[in-house]
């Protein structure tokens, strides 16, 4: 079965993973997935996989732009977007594809599918809205609103890829747990065995917050029983995360039980770096993450390294896996006495961290979120 990645974000990290996840498992599923994608799209990576070039114009980012500029470049992705929409559906019916599956949307991908030719086409659209969150004022409304909008449009298929949503019984909308990311780039070392220094990692963009400044004072007074390591990706996304960032180099950059990098990992090297690391750290806090999911979370788990992450980076997940261990950050003493017990115990405990990652991972992966898409079509 022929079967289009409509891709028109301009990819970063975690879109990148998540699109090769998808081509993966489709492959394995004997399918052929083919991107759709703007002119002129940057790829980040070689999926090894056919390319159709939309027209419309090329891909819109809002990368360092103020928001004069950003407004304007809103109003442009809106209007491509269709041109994009309307071409997508173009190529999908005149080469004989049978699913389009759109793997990151937000609401105004539906505004825009209700003003393109993409409601009326005869091949089933996936729309999969994956890192969207709805804390923010009028976000759900606004899904709820075009949701609505879309029912009549039998072929138009939503689904949402949250760990803990609250929407229920929206009869054009489907609840998919999102993935764990293993290693596909690499071979893995393997599970932890016992070896020290002890090695946790926090990667991704770092971003200014206060349960970051506590667990790094924990982190270089704590009184561990066993060698440590924390290495620590210094790579920002503005101006503030930035001198947040240069803070603490200043404070640690000297402790030898941390490693500042400011490598930006892609591909190989960021899948090395998860493997090299012993527990991976999600502390922020944030409320987006009660509503849609971590992707350094999951890129953990997917790795089967346990994690330390704040108690609203999903809850549930760890409510029902025993897979690291959560912190509210409220109290010092109580946080640095769970850390320093996590880290001394490691050796000890990690059987049970291990076997627990393995039971989510039944729950958490990308055959299910495949799955979930591949319902839509009767030729699956």
């Amino acid at each position: 079965m022929k079967i289009a990645i409509l891709e028109t974000v301009v990819p970063s990290g975690h879109e990148v993973e998540y699109d090769r996840g998808l081509v993966n498992e489709f492959n394995a599923k004997g399918h052929s997935p083919v991107f759709f994608v703007p002119e002129n799209y940057p790829f980040k990576t070689d999926y090894g996989t056919p390319v159709e070039y939309l027209d419309g114009g090329e891909a819109v980012s809002y990368s360092k732009s103020g928001f004069v500029k950003k407004l304007f470049l809103s109003f442009t992705r809106e209007y491509r977007r269709k041109c994009w929409f309307d071409s997508a559906c173009r190529i999908a019916s005149e080469k004989a594809f049978s699913l389009i599956v759109i793997p990151t949307a937000t609401p105004r991908y539906l505004r825009t599918i209700l003003h393109s030719k993409l409601r009326n086409s005869k091949i089933p659209v996936v729309v999969n809205l994956q890192v969207f969150s709805f804390e923010k004022k009028g976000r759900l409304q606004q899904f709820l609103s075009l949701a609505k909008k879309l029912e009549k449009y039998k072929n138009i298929h939503i689904t949402i890829t949250s760990p803990n949503h609250f929407l229920r019984n929206l009869p054009n909308v489907e609840y998919i747990n999102p993935p764990f990311y293993k290693p596909t780039l690499i071979k893995s070392k393997g599970d932890y065995d016992g070896h020290t220094p002890l090695t946790l990692s926090l990667y991704g963009f770092y971003r200014r917050d206060d349960n970051v400044k506590m667990l790094f004072d924990i982190f270089s007074k704590g009184d561990f029983t066993v060698p440590v390591r924390f290495i620590v990706q210094a790579v920002t996304n503005n101006k503030k995360d930035e001198e947040s960032c240069n803070e603490l180099i200043s404070l640690y950059g000297d402790n030898p039980r941390f490693k500042f990098t400011k490598e930006y990992l892609r591909d190989e090297s960021w899948q090395k770096a998860l493997d090299d690391s012993d527990v991976i750290l999600a502390p922020y806090n944030s409320k987006q993450y009660l509503y849609t999911y971590s992707a350094m979370c999951f890129n953990a788990l997917g790795f089967k390294r346990p994690v330390i992450i704040s108690d609203s980076v999903n809850p549930q997940l760890l409510d029902e896996f025993k897979v690291g261990i959560k912190l509210d950050f409220k109290d010092y003493d109580e946080t640095r006495k769970k850390v320093v017990n996590f880290i001394n115990n490691f050796k000890n405990d990690y059987p049970q961290y291990l076997s627990e990652i393995n039971r989510a991972a039944e729950v958490y992966s990308f055959e299910n979120v495949v799955k979930g898409m591949l319902k839509y079509n009767t030729e699956k």
